[in-house]
C-alpha cells in the first residue's frame, strides 16, 4: 500500500475528530486546526480538498510546504513536532500536515488555546484549559522529564549533538541553533531543565549512558537453535547512546545478515534477494524509541534464530493500539515523546505513523514475509521471518567474510601506497592488518585491548596497525578516549559483504 492509497483511504473516512480538510492554504486556519490537534489526540490536516473530500489540488505545493513549515514552527507555542509533506493524488498535489498529541500542553496559537471538539476547532473553555494544565503537570512528571542526577553537559557526546544541530539546519523541522548554542538547544527541546539534564538527554546524547541509566543497554544474540534457551554463538551488549547503538547495530546487520537465495523451478537459476534494510531499521528505531525506559529492568533484545529475527522491547504497545492496527494507517502515539521528537528532527522518523506500513512494503518488495507484531506480558515483539545471519562465532568470521576482509585490506593498502598515504608494508604486516580488521568485525567494534587479545601483538604494535588502518580509511575511532572503540567505517562495509 503506497502513500497515495493511504491518503485515499483517509479521504474516504471523511472529516473526523482527528482529520480535517482544507481547500486552500490559509496559514491561520491550518495553525488553529493543528494547535487543536496538539491539545487533543493528534491529527491530520489535508490541504487541497473540499469539505466533501473532492481533491482540487494545490498550485506551487512545494513552495507552500516550505512557507508553512517556517510559519507553523514559529506560530504555535510551545515548539511542537509538526510534519508537512507534499503528496500526489492522481495528477494533483496536496499538502499533508500531521501532528501527534503534544507532550507540553496547552499549545497556543496567536494568544489563543484551541481545542478539538468533534469535527470542530474551537477556543478552549475554562474546563478544557484545566484539563490541559493537569496533562502538562503529568507530563512534567513523566520519566523522560525527570532529572538525571550526577551528569553534566560535559558528559554528553558533543559530536552527536552537533550532528543534530546540523540536521536541524538541513531539514528545517524545528528551531535551529548554532554550534555554540548547545545549552540553548537542550533547554529549548526540554532536555535541560532547571539546571539539570533529563533522562531523555542521557538516552539520546550521553557518552556513557549506562553509568546513569543501565536500562538503556541493548543486547544482540545469535542463537544456534530455535529457542532462547538454546546455545548462542554470539552475544553482545551495546551500551552507547541511542544514536550510537542504532549505528552499531545497523552495521552488524549490514555485515552479518545472510542473503536470501531462491531457485527457479524451470532453469535452476539462483536469485539472491537483499534483506529489507528499511524495515529492519524502522523496527529497530521503534523498539529503541517506544521502549518502557521507566522500568529499571527494561531492555531491548535483538535475537537471531536459524529462521527469524526478533526485536523485543519492554512495554506493550502504547496508546491503545493492537498488533493488527499497525498494518493500517494510524497516528503515532509515542511513549517517549521527547526522545521521539529529537529523532523526528533528525529525519530518523520520516513520516509520522507510516513506519509500520513502510516496513511491510519493504519486506514484500524484497521477497520476504510480512513482519509480525506481538504485544503481551509487558513486552512488544517484532518478528521478521526468514531474516538470518551468516554462520559465525565470536572467534572467527565465516570463510567468505574472511576472504572479503583480506581483499578489502590488501586493496586499501595497495591504493594508499600508490597515493603516498602510507609506506609499503610487508606481507607479515598486511596479514596482521587483516587480523586486526577481523577482530574489530567479529566484536562489532573493538578496543585496543580487544585487538591485542585477538592478534597476540604488543600494545605499541597494535596502536601502529590501527593508525595505518585509520589512514587508509578502513577503521575509525568512536567514543571517549578511555572507553571508545575502533569500528569498521561505513564506506568499507560494502567490501566486507558475504560473497555469493
Amino acid at each position: 500500500m503506497k502513500d497515495e492509497q493511504l491518503i485515499k483511504t483517509l479521504i474516504k473516512q471523511g472529516e473526523s475528530e482527528q482529520l480535517e480538510f482544507k481547500e486552500e492554504v490559509r496559514k491561520d486556519d491550518i495553525a488553529k486546526a493543528l494547535c487543536a490537534f496538539l491539545n487533543a489526540k493528534g491529527g491530520i490536516v489535508l490541504i487541497g480538498l473540499q469539505d466533501n473530500g473532492k481533491v482540487v489540488g494545490i498550485n506551487d505545493a512545494e513552495k507552500h510546504e516550505a512557507e508553512l513549515k517556517s510559519y507553523l514552527f514559529n506560530a504555535i507555542i510551545p515548539e511542537a513536532p509538526i510534519s508537512i509533506t507534499t503528496e500526489i493524488i492522481g495528477t494533483k498535489k496536496v499538502l499533508l500536515a500531521k501532528v501527534w498529541s503534544g507532550s507540553k500542553p496547552p499549545y497556543v496559537f496567536n494568544g489563543v488555546i484551541y481545542f478539538r471538539k468533534g469535527l470542530q476547532t474551537a477556543k478552549a473553555s475554562p474546563n478544557d484549559i484545566s484539563k490541559l494544565i493537569i496533562e502538562r503537570q503529568k507530563s512534567e512528571l513523566h520519566w523522560e522529564r525527570q532529572p538525571a542526577l550526577g551528569i553534566e553537559i560535559d558528559d554528553l557526546d558533543e559530536l552527536e549533538i552537533r550532528k543534530t544541530l546540523k540536521d536541524l539546519n538541513t531539514f528545517g523541522r524545528g528551531k535551529t541553533f548554532t554550534n555554540n548554542e548547545i545549552e540553548e538547544f537542550l533547554t529549548f527541546y526540554g532536555l535541560y531543565q532547571n539546571g539539570n539534564l533529563t533522562n531523555a538527554a542521557v538516552i539520546l546524547f550521553a557518552k556513557e549512558p549506562t553509568r546513569y541509566l543501565p536500562q538503556c543497554r541493548v543486547r544482540l544474540t545469535v542463537y544456534k537453535g530455535s529457542k532462547s534457551s538454546d546455545i548462542f554463538v554470539h552475544d553482545k551488549f551495546f551500551e552507547g547512546n541511542l544514536f550510537r547503538n542504532i549505528e552499531d547495530i545497523l552495521q552488524f546487520f549490514e555485515v552479518n545478515i545472510a542473503t536470501k537465495s531462491t531457485f527457479s523451478d524451470k532453469n535452476w537459476h539462483r536469485k539472491d534477494s537483499p534483506f529489507p534494510k528499511l524495515a529492519l531499521r524502522e523496527g529497530l528505531m521503534n523498539a529503541l524509541i517506544h521502549r518502557d525506559f521507566a522500568n529499571i529492568s527494561s531492555t531491548v533484545n535483538v535475537a537471531f534464530y536459524p529462521n527469524r529475527l526478533e526485536i523485543i522491547n519492554s512495554g506493550e504497545l502504547y496508546g491503545g493500539y493492537t498488533p493488527s492496527a499497525l498494518s493500517k494507517n494510524h497516528l503515532s502515539v509515542p511513549r517517549n515523546p521527547d526522545i521521539a521528537h529529537i529523532c523526528f528532527l533528525r529525519m530518523m522518523i520520516e513520516k509520522i505513523g507510516r513506519g509500520t506500513i513502510n516496513m511491510i512494503e519493504d519486506c514484500e518488495s524484497k521477497g520476504y514475509p510480512k513482519p509480525i507484531w506481538e504485544s503481551k506480558l509487558g513486552a512488544t515483539t517484532l518478528i521478521f521471518p526468514d531474516i538470518t545471519v551468516t554462520a559465525r562465532t565470536d572467534d572467527a568470521v565465516s570463510d567468505a567474510v574472511s576472504d572479503a576482509v583480506s581483499d578489502a585490506v590488501s586493496d586499501a593498502v595497495s591504493d594508499a601506497v600508490k597515493r603516498g598515504i602510507v609506506d609499503a608494508v610487508s606481507d607479515a604486516v598486511n596479514d596482521a592488518l587483516i587480523d586486526a580488521v577481523r577482530a574489530i568485525l567479529v566484536n562489532d567494534g573493538a578496543s585496543i585491548n580487544d585487538v591485542i587479545e585477538k592478534t597476540g601483538k604488543s600494545n605499541a604494535t597494535v596502536k601502529r596497525y590501527l593508525q595505518i588502518l585509520k589512514e587508509i580509511g578502513l577503521v575509525e575511532f568512536k567514543g571517549a578516549a578511555k572507553t571508545g572503540k575502533y569500528y569498521i567505517m561505513a564506506k568499507a562495509l560494502a567490501k566486507l559483504k558475504k560473497k555469493p
